[in-house]
């Protein structure tokens, strides 16, 4: 499912269908509303081992609890070692879904739904993890008040990284304006409509900081490889907090759909 005639799989396929599932289970939304979704992000899901949009739906709907986390290799999130783990960071993201009946509580081995394909064909691989997790305290162990306070910083850094780039830059500065746009829509997630600002919010700051690292590592805004190399440990420490505060936020809305 690689190649470079094919297009790439859009961004967080999982924290939607995370998003869409909670939603679905408070009665905010139809089934048929998740699976169009669904196809906005690949037009054929399948669940492996076995099974179609419907199978991967069922999957993440009606559990105890529902959890999204984003690892990359050198920050696992809170997950345990492990072939789910390894498969989730190179996906860049999980849905962590506790099967056990609803109500149920305290750490069991979830789940791990991980999504890896193209535009044209999503394969959602099904791990169970063999050690337990706390799904429900992983839903709130970062507070997404104190993470918009520090997203609304690391915006402002990541935009002075860039003017800290020597170089050569291509266009001129609506090129790099329409560029930086162009990246904060590919890195957008498909949410459900809910109630909550913030969660919006913090989204958004995700979003430009993904815009202006993917920027950054396109090589276009400079030619220095020393001055690129002094803004790899920033880029890389704004990129944990992006995707920390990402899934934090995710697993806001998750909250809001399930539990109030």
């Amino acid at each position: 499912m690689t190649g470079s005639s094919l297009a790439l799989l859009g961004a967080w396929p999982a924290s939607a269908l995370a998003a869409w599932a909670a939603a679905r289970d408070a009665g905010r939304c139809a089934a048929d509303d998740v699976l169009e979704t669904l196809q906005h992000y690949a037009q054929v899901h399948e669940l492996d081992p076995g099974g179609g949009a419907l199978d991967l739906l069922a999957t993440a709907s009606g559990a105890a609890h529902l959890c999204v986390r984003m690892p990359v290799p050198g920050d696992a999130q809170g997950l345990p070692p492990g072939r789910p783990t390894e498969a989730a960071m190179a996906a860049g993201e999980v849905i962590l879904v506790d099967d056990r009946e609803h109500g149920a509580d305290g750490p069991t081995r979830p789940l791990a739904l991980i999504p890896i394909g193209t535009a044209e064909r999503c394969r959602w691989q099904s791990m169970r993890y063999d050690h337990p997790i706390a799904v429900d305290q992983l839903l709130s162990d970062s507070p997404l008040g104190e993470l918009e306070y520090d997203l609304r910083e690391a915006v402002g850094e990541a935009a002075k990284a860039i003017g800290r780039l020597g170089g050569a830059r291509g266009g001129s500065p609506a090129d790099l304006r329409d560029a930086l746009a162009a990246r904060v829509t590919a890195s957008q997630i498909d949410l459900p409509p809910h109630d909550n600002p913030r969660i919006d919010r913090v989204l958004a700051s995700c979003d430009q900081i993904d815009a202006i690292i993917s920027l950054v590592g396109s090589g276009s805004l400079g030619d220095s490889g020393a001055q690129l190399t002094v803004a790899d440990d920033q880029l890389r420490r704004l990129n944990s907090l992006a995707r920390r505060a990402r899934s934090a936020a995710i697993n806001a809305l998750i909250v809001e759909f399930r539990y109030r």
